[in-house]
């Protein structure tokens, strides 16, 4: 039901997706001879046109992902307990070090695109094996809007009404073995599930052409080689004790059994008599209060198109949700909006007006010779011809009384373009402008002789207000999304280790991840504007050589602080002197060329590191290794039960 919802949906997604990036004549129109649904640019080469199309709206976009790109954000984590200030450091490194292994630059590019065209994007967070990246972690992918089912009800812009979501995969074999067949019996059973897949082969002259994607069925996989997987998640409900620890200050869920009651009880006696022990009344113990309630909670299944479960169970992470970020903008009332849909009709008429435009100046007279043929009667029709064409050509006219030369031979060049089918194009060309918000002062055009520079600068910081919404929009986006990146960092990254990907602006102290730490602390999570931009790294270094110049800090620590390319290479060097000094020998102070050096460089533009491998979107979670943190809290029941209550 879910899926069949968003037929409308995903319609606009690949209608905006076409005049985007593809056939901006793809739309269906009536023949009039055969009355059958026909493409509208075999209609236009029917009727012997030529479709030109003049794509206003990739500038558009690339202009907004160029935006996004310059502005780098970066996440900011802040421990709640201001002692525990080097913990959100931690915190920080570990989720930057997330961003730099799945070049979420890449992937928040891409999912800015499909907010544009579609209205809706979402990611994926979880923990497993990448096969791309050969390794064990914390992995974002890319989630594909038209693979993606949801409930349709939603009116909240937060999305904290959804209560179902889920994916399609479209996977080899293999990879489904590899997942779900973890005994001799289940790959057996996915191989009778599956049997027709291994004796395909799929071959398409057209492939990479997005045709898969737009053709998706919910049974079907987009080729006949590929295995369908059907992924959901679903908000389900149970009976259950809700429990709230007035000692700890914490509250939770049981199971509705008697070996949930029994432990609560325990835990109350065993407080009551430790209470009589130490003299205090009754009354003021503070005893563990429970009641019937009823429990909501995330529940996953793989499933194959057939209906058969390949594995399935409650939600693996402590976070307890789904492990999905959705976003829907703009969402109005529960109608899910269409940045790109706005201007389609403004592209459509400037396509038409440059068609019509090109196929008047094909029609019209262009230097058409008109000729008197009584006037020349000595020479031929040829002749005629042959002596106008030719270089100092000569002919012979005789003219009647009264009769003129130019009523003899005159050459006509037909006006047909009427004025005013450049005007509307132009006016076309201003309005897809001003509705899309990116008007030619965002786009860097020159602008007209005479305007002010203090004009025009203001135009361009007015202009970025039209786009304001859409990159808060994302922004809230994004935070939400590395929350869960967070959550998902805090639970399965359980040794110590060093991190040293996230730069210089943090301690060495907090660069080493203490997960005994990080897993007892709470955060808030927030989005601060980057420190990786040329334009801060060029302030931050002059201000450092500021004070290194004022004698208030030594190299030493302007090095660590600073974004020179050779600082690393200065400070190890700067090691090894004090090194020397420590075992008595001499110690080389800093020398003159060395201060010249960083002050030539201070200048300098630091362009980004390369990024690594890209990861794969499609994988699917890494669910089976993750269920065992969360099977002691799903199902806990006897002893289990009083371990978790005494925690």
């Amino acid at each position: 039901a879910c899926w069949n919802a968003l037929d409308e949906a995903r319609r606009k997604l690949r209608r905006s997706l076409m005049y985007s990036y593809g056939d901006q004549w793809g739309d269906y129109v009536t023949d009039p001879d055969t009355l059958a649904q026909i493409k509208e640019g075999d209609l236009i080469k029917k009727n012997g046109k030529v479709p030109l199309k003049n794509n206003m709206i990739a500038p558009i976009l690339s202009n907004i992902d160029g935006q996004l790109r310059q502005n780098l954000m970066r996440p900011v984590c802040t421990a709640r307990d201001q002692k525990e200030s080097k913990v959100g450091e931690m915190m920080s490194i570990a989720i930057e070090y997330v961003h730099d292994i799945n070049e979420l630059e890449e992937v928040d590019s891409n999912s800015m695109r499909m907010l544009l065209n579609g209205g809706m994007t979402a990611q994926r967070v979880e923990y497993g094996i990448n096969p791309a990246k050969n390794r064990r972690d914390v992995w974002v992918y890319d989630v594909n809007p038209a693979r993606i089912f949801f409930n349709t009800n939603l009116e909240d812009v937060r999305m904290w009404d959804v209560n179902c979501i889920g994916e399609l995969f479209d996977l080899p074999l293999d990879d489904v073995l590899s997942h779900f067949g973890k005994t001799a019996e289940e790959k057996e059973r996915i191989k009778e599930i599956y049997g027709s897949v291994a004796y395909s082969v799929a071959s398409d002259h057209r492939a990479m052409q997005g045709n898969e994607v737009q053709n998706l069925t919910f049974h079907t996989a987009s080729r006949s080689d590929l295995c369908r997987v059907i992924l959901g998640w679903k908000l389900e409900s149970r009976d259950a004790y809700l429990w709230s620890d007035e000692k700890c200050g914490t509250w939770g869920y049981l199971p509705y059994t008697k070996e949930s009651r029994d432990a609560l009880d325990a835990e109350n006696d065993r407080r009551r008599q430790e209470g009589a022990a130490a003299g205090i009344p009754e009354e003021e113990l503070l005893l563990v209060d429970y009641s019937f309630d009823t429990e909501r909670y995330w529940y996953y299944r793989y499933m194959s198109p057939y209906g058969d479960s390949l594995q399935e169970g409650r939600s693996p992470y402590w976070h307890g949700e789904h492990n999905y970020v959705l976003h829907l903008y703009p969402l109005v009332q529960g109608r899910l909006g269409n940045y790109v849909e706005q201007f389609i009709d403004q592209q459509r008429a400037i396509n038409r007006t440059a068609t019509l435009i090109d196929f008047i100046r094909g029609t019209s007279s262009k230097g058409v010779l008109v000729v008197d043929d009584e006037a020349f009667e000595s020479m031929s029709r040829e002749e005629v011809v042959d002596e106008y064409v030719r270089y100092n050509g000569v002919l012979f006219v005789k003219l009647k009384p009264g009769q003129s030369i130019d009523g003899v031979v005159r050459q006509y060049n037909s006006g047909a373009a009427v004025a005013g089918d450049f005007e509307l194009l132009n006016l076309q060309l201003r309005l897809i402008n001003e509705i899309s918000g990116v008007n030619s002062a965002m786009q860097g055009q020159a602008p007209t002789a005479g305007t002010p520079a203090m004009l025009y600068a203001q135009q361009v910081q007015n202009s970025s207000l039209n786009l304001r919404g859409i990159l808060d929009s994302f922004r809230t986006f994004r935070r939400r999304r590395d929350t869960k990146v967070m959550k998902t960092v805090q639970q399965f990254y359980s040794q110590v280790q060093y991190i040293e990907m996230a730069g210089t602006q943090y301690s060495d102290e907090a660069k080493w991840y203490n997960p005994d730490k990080v897993q007892n602390s709470e955060f808030d999570l927030t989005i601060s504007e980057g420190y990786n931009t040329p334009a801060y790294q060029l302030i931050a270094n002059d201000f450092l050589m500021e004070l290194f110049r004022a004698n208030a800090i030594d190299v030493k620590t302007m090095l660590e602080n600073s974004s020179y390319p050779f600082a690393t290479k200065i400070l190890e060097a700067l090691k090894r002197n004090e090194e020397q000094a420590a075992q008595g020998g001499a110690m080389e102070g800093v020398s003159p060329e060395l201060v010249a050096q960083v002050n030539a460089a201070s200048s300098l533009h630091l362009q980004d590191e390369p990024q690594g491998g890209t990861a794969v979107p499609g994988e699917l979670p890494e669910t089976a290794d993750v269920e065992a943190f969360a099977d002691d809290e799903a199902n806990p029941d006897g002893a289990d039960v009083v371990a978790q209550v005494q925690k």
